[in-house]
């Protein structure tokens, strides 16, 4: 899936570079990934014709870590990030329909949020430390 060349001189390392899929880690997680890694390494991202982006790391200081490791480091931080992207997009609905329904009941908003919001089994429980009630 993701080979890892590098180029060494000396004593030193050159870079670090390896393919990762579109279609596994977006534009936006890989964006954040390479973010979170400039600290460590000068970074550089580039597309090839195969659907794939190239990640090139040259470490700004010694680097104990192999190549492999840096790579799955980095694989990791990504497929996190790519992730938290994803359920975000699944969970985007739920989560705005809960900020209305709590802004509605707070009085900040004129109207009530459309549709049916509540949650039937701690409607249920007298008692419930956590309670949503039903529009209707």
């Amino acid at each position: 899936m993701n080979s890892v060349t590098g180029k060494r001189t000396g004593t030193g390392r050159d870079f670090i570079s390896f393919r990762i899929s579109k279609s596994l880690v977006g534009e936006e997680a890989l964006l954040k990934t390479v973010y979170w890694f400039s600290g460590e390494f000068l970074c550089d991202v580039s597309d090839d014709e195969n659907d794939h982006s190239i990640v090139s790391l040259k470490p700004r200081a010694d680097c104990l870590e192999s190549d492999e490791d840096v790579r799955d480091r980095f694989m990791t931080q990504a497929m996190d990030f790519a992730l938290r992207e994803r359920v975000n997009t699944k969970t985007a609905d739920v989560r705005d329909l809960l900020l209305a329904k709590a802004f509605s009941e707070s009085g900040v908003l004129e109207e009530q949020p459309h549709g049916i919001f509540g949650d039937p089994i701690e409607e249920g429980k007298p008692h419930g430390m956590f309670k949503i009630l039903s529009n209707s």
